[in-house]
């Protein structure tokens, strides 16, 4: 029997789920607002066939869809085919990236390089099929300098933003501080890792090796070290802090690998 779900609970107009394969048989179980594709080959490399699954099982209005604007030319983003009505235009630095990968192919500049989020919106915005779209972006608010990044998207004309999980100290005061004077959107992220392994991944991924030693972060590895630990419990405590804390529009959640934690605290 699956625990309490927090679907009545929680505020705000969105609640987005990360999509990955493992949730294609058991979307239909989650009560959320859409489900967002990802498009970073170093967290996932998706595959055409699971690109269409995707987009075969998640009905339009429920679609967001993820663009990394380090695997894109402006050539290859003015040909990419759109397929949802909010996009989530991602920097990026993969390793496989275009940029890396035709590095020393031309000196064209953006003939063949890789685009910054800002290039990449501009070039959105003039597509006549994304004239109407939505653009987000992405911040994290574990970094004190993501307030200025989050003013230059605004200016580039993104109106949202999805947060890396607010894993240190002072996040949420930097969320806090985030512009609000354009009425963008801003929906929290909230991870959902099972163990200090999974834990650890997103210290990785954030790539901010100081959070070690925040006492916030020390305090979640400390919890996974505990003998009567659940990650339930700890998935559940965050969300409480953020629905008391944050000022946002809803939660976005990322469960990986945790399909049943998900299942869980959004299950129908």
């Amino acid at each position: 029997m699956r625990g309490t779900s927090l679907v009545h609970q929680l505020s705000g107009s969105y609640r987005t789920v990360e999509f990955s394969p493992k949730l294609l048989t058991v979307h239909s179980e989650i009560s959320a607002s859409h489900f967002v594709l990802p498009d970073l080959p170093s967290v996932y490399e998706y595959s055409d066939h699971e690109r269409k699954n995707y987009f075969n099982a998640i009905p339009p209005n429920q679609r967001i869809q993820t663009i990394a604007a380090c695997n894109h030319n402006e050539t290859s983003l003015g040909k990419l085919v759109i397929e949802a009505g909010k996009l989530l235009v991602v920097g990026g630095h993969d390793k496989n990236s275009l940029d890396k990968k035709n590095r020393n192919k031309n000196s064209k500049g953006s003939s063949c390089c890789a685009l910054t989020t800002t290039d990449a919106v501009q070039i959105l915005q003039q597509r006549n099929d994304t004239k109407s779209a939505e653009i987000w972006g992405v911040t994290n608010p574990n970094n004190i300098n993501s307030i200025q990044s989050v003013n230059e998207k605004i200016a580039a004309g993104i109106t949202g933003f999805i947060t890396q999980p607010l894993l240190s100290s002072h996040a949420l005061d930097i969320l806090e501080a985030y512009p609000r004077e354009s009425n963008a959107t801003y929906i929290a992220g909230v991870a959902m890792p099972n163990s200090n392994k999974s834990l650890q991944f997103w210290l990785k991924l954030l790539e901010q090796p100081e959070l070690e030693t925040d006492a916030l972060f020390k305090s979640h590895m400390a919890f996974f070290q505990s003998p009567y630990f659940t990650s339930m419990s700890w998935i559940r405590r965050e969300v409480q802090n953020l629905e008391a804390n944050a000022t946002i529009d809803g939660m976005h959640f990322m469960p990986m690998k945790n399909t049943n934690d998900l299942l869980d605290l959004l299950g129908k």
